[in-house]
């Protein structure tokens, strides 16, 4: 499979990951206060564009320490911790979700089933690189939909706004953004999901020639995982609009995964560096529209 078809595929499966989530947390917080307390945003109106710009400095403070350590600190341990706090946090939020529905645990059973699910998955990184997208992927869908069920639908528009253009000045103008991704690319973290495509085998090559050729020589393809989680953000700050809201968060998905792929296609034949958020915002944006146009 290509290398964009098996990235559209992992956003894919993290917006829909991320909706569930979102839209479970949202739905239990109507009748149950203590989930309400779960809402990480700053603000006690959720409405309020002052979360917006929060969590902007939230994320410029984060890059700024990530580029300055990953500049100085050549080591792999704090890195490595650092990746397993963020897998465990986030993906407990999808395993919560799910502890409460379909399983239907309580509340403290299900804080309990998630935390232990959580720390699991971020032991298993940990120990073995192949656990790697999985849990960018949960991690992701988890963080987009904290974000979502904390922040109500205009804040959240902003910060993706915002986002979409700092992530254009990180990529094109303090071109920060290229050497984060190169940097840790290289230590395996899950800041990323990657997508591989290995060259043919030659006749009667040796197997261990041909690992080590596969892995110099193929085709790999990486996409952040703020790429995956704002969008997904987007979407289950949707889902909170109206009675219509899943297709509202399905439609925000269905455009940013298209304009993701149209995207990723580009990048793979013409082999350039490109911010992602822009056009998968702006894709998520478009889809939205499209649903209340289409009468939603």
């Amino acid at each position: 499979m290509k290398t964009y078809l098996q990235v559209a595929l992992f956003f894919a499966i993290t917006q829909l990951l991320g909706i569930f989530a979102g839209a479970v947390l949202i739905n239990a917080a109507i009748a149950n206060e203590e989930v309400r307390s779960l809402s990480v945003a700053p603000m006690p109106d959720a409405d309020d564009p002052a979360n917006a710009l929060f969590f902007l400095g939230y994320i410029l403070f984060g890059a700024v320490a990530v580029v300055l350590a990953a500049r100085h600190y050549k080591g792999m341990l704090m890195f490595r911790l650092l990746e397993a706090m963020v897998v465990f946090t986030a993906s407990s939020i999808v395993f919560f979700a799910f502890a409460l529905f379909p399983l239907g645990l309580g509340l403290l059973e299900a804080l309990a089933l998630g935390g232990a699910l959580g720390a699991l998955l971020a032991a298993t990184k940990f120990i073995w690189n192949g656990a790697k997208n999985a849990a960018a992927i949960i991690s992701s869908a988890g963080v987009g939909a904290i974000f979502g069920f904390s922040l109500g639908f205009l804040p959240a528009a902003i910060f993706t706004i915002l986002l979409s253009i700092y992530d254009y000045i990180a990529v094109f103008k303090t071109r920060h953004m290229v050497e984060m991704a190169r940097e840790l690319s290289t230590r395996q973290l899950s800041f990323a999901v990657t997508a591989r495509e290995a060259p043919a085998r030659k006749q009667d090559e040796k197997i261990e020639v041909y690992a080590e050729r596969a892995n110099r020589e193929g085709d790999r393809l990486d996409l952040g995982t703020g790429d995956l989680s704002v969008p997904a953000m987007l979407s289950v700050s949707a889902y909170a609009i109206g009675p219509n809201g899943l297709i509202y968060a399905l439609a925000v998905a269905a455009g940013s995964t298209l304009a993701l792929y149209m995207l990723l296609k580009f990048v793979s034949k013409e082999r350039v560096f490109l911010p992602a958020l822009p056009p998968i915002c702006l894709g998520g944006m478009l889809g939205l529209l499209l649903a209340k146009l289409a009468g939603f």
